[in-house]
C-alpha cells in the first residue's frame, strides 16, 4: 500500500482548510487513516515529495511510523524541514535526482525583549529535539546535526547517503518519457481543455433544460 507524503505538513483541523483551496496537504490523520486500512502483512510503502510545514505535524507522523515496522520511505523528489523529519522514521531511500533540506525550526512572536528572548530559547530546544532524528539515523553528534541545521544544509541524494541520512538510491525507473520530452504535448493540453470546457457548456445547458422541464410540470 501506498502513502504519498506530498504538499504542506499541516495539522489535521487545517486539512479541510486546504482542500477547500484545493491545495496539496499531509496531515498525521492521513497517516493514521492510512496505517488503519494497510492489511495485514503488507507493507506501508511512504513516497515523500514535500518541502516540509508545520513542525508539530511532523513530529506526530515522525512517531507514528517509527514505531512500526513495516514501513519502507522513499523520497521521490524532495523532503524538506519537517518532511526530511519524516524520512528519518524508518529504511528510507531516495530517488537518484532526491534533494534532502534540514535547517533551523523557525517560528513567529510578537511581543517586549523578554518574550522573544524566550521564543528564541524555545526554537533551540526544539531545534535540539529534531536533531534526535537525524542523530539516530546518521549515528552522528547532536553537535555535527545542529552544525548542518545552523547552515540550511542541502543534500544531493548521494551526499545524503553518504553522510547516512538515507539507506540507499533507487534505481531509475522508466516513467514513460522520450527524447526528454513528455507524452502530453501542450496541444494535447488545450484539446483535453477544450473538451473539459465543452462538457460544463453541455453541462450547463443540460441543468437549465431540467430546470425549464421542472417548471413547465408545475
Amino acid at each position: 500500500m501506498i502513502l504519498k507524503i506530498n504538499g504542506d505538513i499541516i495539522n489535521n483541523d487545517w486539512k479541510d482548510i486546504y482542500n477547500w483551496f484545493g491545495f496539496e496537504s499531509t496531515c498525521p490523520l492521513d497517516v493514521q487513516n492510512a496505517i488503519a486500512s494497510l492489511p495485514k502483512g503488507e507493507n506501508l510503502e511512504v513516497k515523500i515529495n514535500s518541502g516540509g510545514g508545520m513542525v508539530t505535524a511532523g513530529q506526530e507522523i515522525y512517531s507514528m511510523l517509527r514505531a512500526r515496522k513495516d514501513v519502507d520511505i522513499e523520497v521521490e523528489s524532495l523532503a524538506a524541514s519537517a518532511a526530511s523529519i519524516i524520512a528519518m522514521a524508518g529504511h528510507c531511500t531516495i530517488s537518484p535526482i532526491g534533494m534532502l533540506m534540514i535547517h533551523d525550526v523557525s517560528g513567529w512572536q510578537a511581543g517586549n525583549h523578554r518574550d522573544l528572548s524566550k521564543m528564541a530559547d524555545v526554537l533551540r530546544q526544539y531545534d535540539k529535539a529534531l536533531a534526535q532524528a537525524y542523530v539516530e539515523k546518521t549515528g552522528k553528534t547532536l553537535d555535527e546535526i545542529l552544525n548542518l541545521m545552523d547552515k540550511e544544509t542541502w543534500l544531493t541524494a548521494q551526499r545524503a547517503l553518504e553522510l547516512g541520512f538515507v539507506d540507499g538510491i533507487t534505481e531509475p525507473v522508466d516513467e514513460g518519457l522520450t527524447n526528454g520530452t513528455l507524452k502530453v504535448t501542450p496541444e494535447m493540453v488545450a484539446q483535453y481543455r477544450t473538451a473539459m470546457e465543452n462538457q460544463k457548456q453541455r453541462d450547463a445547458e443540460k441543468a437549465e433544460l431540467l430546470k425549464d422541464l421542472e417548471h413547465f410540470g408545475s
